[in-house]
């Protein structure tokens, strides 16, 4: 039998879990012409919101066209304006032939080099001559609004992983290009998203850069426990097997509303379980999670110094967000509390923390009970 529960990937249909609110504020944002500036950990759910928001835009209007881009593995400017166009081509021409034709078109004084192998989904390539490009580099970034006032068109280009291009040669000049021209458009819509905070709110908030006050700028929180509640109930029932509200709401808890970890966490459950959930069978799939990852959690502690482990261990404890008072100082052995401040700011950079409210928290609710359940009580 299928797994009702998805993670890993995209995730859509029956096992998308609510945001409404936030999908009509990014489909208000896209019929009314507002960039959107959207931030969030890993693995809480932003791709799979913005897919469900374009489902959604696309059956309420025919002319809209999506780009979706991932900035993961690019490096350079050039790569991304290869990407920027093939990805553009794409989107909104349905045929290898008018791929062809358009990149033609519209890139008359680049001459992009076009690959199109058996398969044109898979195999088609746009390069571009370096040289040309950085000539050339306005007339590319402003292909999206000939090609949609051509077509009359709107296009919607969704960009994932965007503070990756702070790894870019000269990144603020970069930053200068995409602003300068992107502002002008009128029939082009931005969706600029990513995972590291600290380094979007540099880019969106900070008030020297370029994409400061780009758009609508928002933070993606953590699912309500209901909707979690509802949908875990529905997908055991479904399946035609039974979960009691205890057993659901503590699978909610451990994984403290993470999408992403409720549902392997509800899937590992769910596998082990034959008609009815009983607290052995939760504690074999909590147990199942953490042994799936704790290679990856070892070799995560390897990285870090004594006193962050420390840090982490103060935030396991529930300790307030006084962690420069000189009790905890000594209590955690963090050293100084200038100290301090580099172990939270090392720790947020490694992404292996945030802080939410004025408190600092372990971003992986499964890696934080791995440490509690078994790195923590095996090094005391």
């Amino acid at each position: 039998m299928k797994s009702p529960f998805q993670f890993g990937g995209i995730v859509s249909g029956n096992n998308f879990i609510n945001r409404n609110k936030e999908i009509v504020r990014l489909l208000t944002n896209f019929d009314s012409n507002i960039n959107t500036l959207l931030m969030s950990p890993r693995r809480w759910g932003k791709s799979s919101l913005i897919h469900k928001a374009a489902q959604i835009a696309l059956r309420n209007n025919s002319n809209y066209r999506f780009c979706f881009i991932d900035l993961f593995n690019i490096r350079d400017e050039n790569e991304f304006y290869s990407t920027l166009i093939k990805e553009l081509i794409k989107s909104t021409s349905t045929k290898p032939e008018e791929w062809l034709n358009s990149a033609r078109y519209f890139l008359k004084r680049v001459t992009p080099k076009i690959t199109i192998g058996i398969d044109p989904s898979t195999d088609f390539d746009i390069k571009l001559d370096i040289d040309k490009t950085q000539k050339s580099y306005s007339e590319i970034l402003n292909v999206s609004e000939k090609i949609a006032i051509q077509k009359k068109i709107k296009i919607l280009i969704c960009i994932d992983e965007f503070q990756n291009l702070s790894y870019f040669n000269d990144p603020l000049l970069f930053q200068k290009r995409l602003r300068a021209n992107w502002q002008y458009h009128k029939n082009t819509v931005y969706c600029l998203f990513g995972s590291k905070r600290h380094m979007l709110i540099e880019l969106f908030e900070n008030k020297s850069m370029p994409f400061y006050k780009f758009g609508d700028t928002f933070y993606l929180e953590k699912l309500d426990t209901e909707p979690l509640f509802k949908y875990i109930t529905r997908q055991f029932k479904k399946t035609e097997k039974d979960i009691n509200p205890e057993f659901t709401l503590e699978i909610i808890t451990l994984m403290k509303n993470h999408p992403y970890y409720v549902q392997q966490l509800a899937h590992l459950v769910w596998i082990n379980t034959n008609k009815k959930v009983t607290k052995q069978i939760l504690k074999t799939g909590i147990q199942n999670l953490l042994n799936q990852n704790s290679i990856l959690y070892e070799k995560e502690i390897e990285s870090l110094s004594t006193t962050q482990i420390n840090f982490l261990r103060a935030i396991t404890d529930n300790i307030s967000n006084n962690f420069s008072s000189t009790k905890i100082i000594h209590e955690y052995n963090l050293g100084t509390s200038g100290n301090v401040i580099k172990i939270k700011n090392a720790l947020i950079k490694k992404e292996i923390i945030d802080v939410i409210k004025h408190k600092p928290i372990i971003l992986d609710p499964a890696f934080e009970l791995w440490l509690k359940k078994i790195y923590f009580r095996l090094n005391k």
